[in-house]
């Protein structure tokens, strides 16, 4: 008998989205999926394939909200389960057992991931890979927020179409030796 990770009542069997079997809660509304079932179901459609996603995805329906910051344990072999973040500045986890592989998904999130034509390519988001370029997307909103306040729009703007500009140019080494020597005519 499997257990709710959050509310530990008892899981119900159910069928999603064209007959891939699971366990869902009467309670929270969570989804449980074991790793055999998931990949049985997914196989024959499953490209694992990074470049397919868009990390820059605009959701057409409301993404959930993660209110749950409890360490959650596996309904099949009671490890605790590894939190996995979707997409970058949007708290948006799945939960995953790394001894069975089983995956946990809070109210909302399998429709959220069906809706987005996503929920076949779910062992992408578990991928170093894709959470180091979750990573890397995040730092860099974070520095074009802190130069966007540093600069202001007008000048953030300018400096980027220069920055391209030198970048681009054959000479652009010499021509930022030039701009940041302080007196360029001085020998």
């Amino acid at each position: 008998m499997k257990s709710c990770p959050i509310c530990s009542v008892q899981l119900n069997r159910t069928l999603l989205d064209t007959n891939l079997p699971a366990y869902n809660c009467s309670n929270c509304h969570g989804i449980w999926i074991s790793a055999n079932e998931y990949l049985s179901w997914a196989a024959p459609k499953f490209v694992l394939s990074i470049s397919e996603i868009n990390i820059e995805r605009d959701f057409d329906v409301p993404y959930p909200l993660s209110d749950n910051n409890q360490a959650l344990l596996c309904p099949d072999c009671g490890r605790i389960l590894r939190r996995f973040q979707v997409w970058p500045n949007i708290e948006f986890h799945l939960d995953r057992c790394s001894t069975c592989n089983g995956i946990w998904f809070d109210r909302y999130e399998w429709q959220t991931l069906q809706t987005q034509d996503l929920h076949r390519k779910i062992n992408v988001f578990f991928t170093e890979t894709w959470q180091e370029k979750l990573r890397s997307e995040e730092m860099r909103e974070r520095f074009e927020k802190m130069y966007l306040e540093i600069f202001g729009q007008e000048n953030y703007q300018k400096i980027k179409e220069v920055r391209t500009w030198l970048t681009d140019n054959q000479s652009g080494n010499r021509l930022l030796a030039y701009l940041t020597d302080k007196d360029p005519y001085k020998g």
